[in-house]
Order: structure tokens, then C-alpha cells, then sequence
């Protein structure tokens, strides 16, 4: 694994787990089985994937880098399908659960676009300080714009702390292993979602003084207007977005 590392992914900020009853905690914690398509992102060199690929009926294993996805090719059994693409770029074929150990460089982007489909339980490894967000209430350090994401879409269990020696090359930080379990909830429209990151900018600041700074004028009732952003609920915000609507063109 040391010498197969290209710079293009250690630029991903790409991460590989080195113990393999990791990865037999992480199949026991997405209740994999034979009718499970599972989506893998960023399968490496294919060696958590052979694992994976044990339990479920399939897996969809995603890798960028084009010679780890070579290894890759060569190391998983026939149930296994090895797409060397970016994982952010492509159109995702239908898929049951996620089991991954991601690059945490984009783990924002992977959580938008995982909610944007179809599926029933992730289980995934992310930094511990990005994973604890998830977890926080409204008016806390923690809380944040992926807080809101991720528990609007699904509801976050934290499972374990994986020691930052448990992989190579050795992270800064440890990391937190999730599992997410999807809800049956209405999409929201984009415009909802660029709106919560318009005001968590300025997360500290009133409602109304983060709309201000970025040049959005808007009339909203009192009881919003002199919340400060971080101390917003999901229902503050979809609240809020009914106003953002009536002075702006909502795309759905």
C-alpha cells in the first residue's frame, strides 16, 4: 500500500484502514446481506472491498485514482464492479447501502451527493471534529450547515472511534465511525440549501444582520429576525425560507 499511494491521492486526503477487523465491524454495522447492492467510495486498492463483498449481493466500488483502481481490479471477486471515475462527477448507478471509508478532503461534497439518492443505511468514516457536528444541537460550537444536512436526510448514530494509527498514511486526527439511517422525507429545493450556507457564514450574527452582510434584504417576523443563525432549528429555517422565497426566485 505505501508505494502504490499516488499523489493524486494523497492530495485526496484519502486515508486506508490497515485493520481488518475494522472492516468486519463496519459490514456487522450496515447488516449487510445477499440482497444488498452496496456503493463503495473509495475502494483503494480493493482490500476493505473484498470484504464488503462477502456479505452483500454486490458492490459498486468507486476510485479515482486510476492505478489503485487497477489494483483493485485485480484483488476483488466477480460480485464486485471497480468504476475508476470521480466519485463527485458521475452518475451513480442504483445502490441499497454505503459502506465506505471516504476521503475526508470532500466529505461535505459526498454527504450532498449521497443525499440526493435512493438508499437505506450508510456506514462511513469521517474525522471525529467533522463527525461530532453531526450530533450537535442548535446554539451549540458545533453546530453547523452539515449538522442540518445530515439530520434532515437520516438520523446519525456514532458507532466507534478508529485510533489515527489504525491507518495508512497516518492521519493528523483519529477518526469517527457513522452509521446513517435514511428518512422518508420531501426533497427540499436547492435554493433552501444555498440559503443555510449563505447564513451560516455568519453564523454568530442575528438573522437578519447575516442576510444584510450578504446584500439580501427581507422582512421576517421578530422571533426569527433576532435569532442568531446557530441558535436556528431545521424548523427556523424552512420558516425562514418561506420569507427568502417571497423576495427571491426559489428554483424547486
Amino acid at each position: 500500500m505505501r508505494r502504490r499511494l499516488s499523489k493524486k491521492t494523497r492530495a485526496l486526503g484519502q486515508h486506508f484502514i490497515v485493520d481488518e477487523e475494522i472492516f468486519e465491524r463496519e459490514c456487522a454495522y450496515a447488516e449487510l446481506s445477499k440482497d444488498d447492492v452496496v456503493l463503495e467510495i473509495g475502494c483503494g486498492d480493493g482490500r476493505f472491498t473484498k470484504v464488503i463483498a462477502k456479505y452483500a449481493k454486490k458492490v459498486i466500488a468507486i476510485e479515482k485514482d486510476p492505478i489503485l483502481a487497477d489494483l483493485a481490479m485485480q484483488n476483488v471477486p466477480e460480485n464486485v464492479e471497480v468504476i475508476n471515475a470521480d466519485f463527485l462527477e458521475m452518475k451513480l448507478p442504483k445502490f441499497d447501502k454505503i459502506v465506505a471509508n471516504i476521503p475526508y478532503s470532500i466529505s461535505s461534497k459526498i454527504l450532498e451527493k449521497i443525499f440526493g439518492y435512493n438508499w437505506s443505511v450508510a456506514v462511513m468514516t469521517f474525522q471525529k471534529e467533522f463527525a461530532e457536528r453531526f450530533f450537535a444541537k442548535p446554539g451549540e460550537r458545533n453546530y453547523s450547515r452539515i449538522t442540518l444536512l445530515v439530520n434532515y436526510h437520516s438520523t446519525p448514530e456514532y458507532l466507534e472511534t478508529i485510533s489515527k494509527g489504525k491507518f495508512y498514511p497516518i492521519p493528523k486526527v483519529d477518526s469517527g465511525l457513522v452509521r446513517l439511517t435514511r428518512k422518508g422525507v420531501p426533497k427540499l429545493p436547492e435554493s433552501f440549501w444555498e440559503m443555510v450556507k449563505i447564513l451560516f457564514q455568519h453564523k454568530k450574527k442575528l438573522v437578519k444582520n447575516a442576510f444584510e452582510d450578504a446584500k439580501i434584504r427581507l422582512e421576517l417576523p421578530q422571533e426569527l429576525a433576532k435569532k442568531r443563525v446557530f441558535q436556528c432549528s431545521i424548523e427556523d429555517f424552512l420558516e425562514i425560507h418561506k420569507h427568502f422565497c417571497g423576495v427571491h426566485e426559489c428554483i424547486k
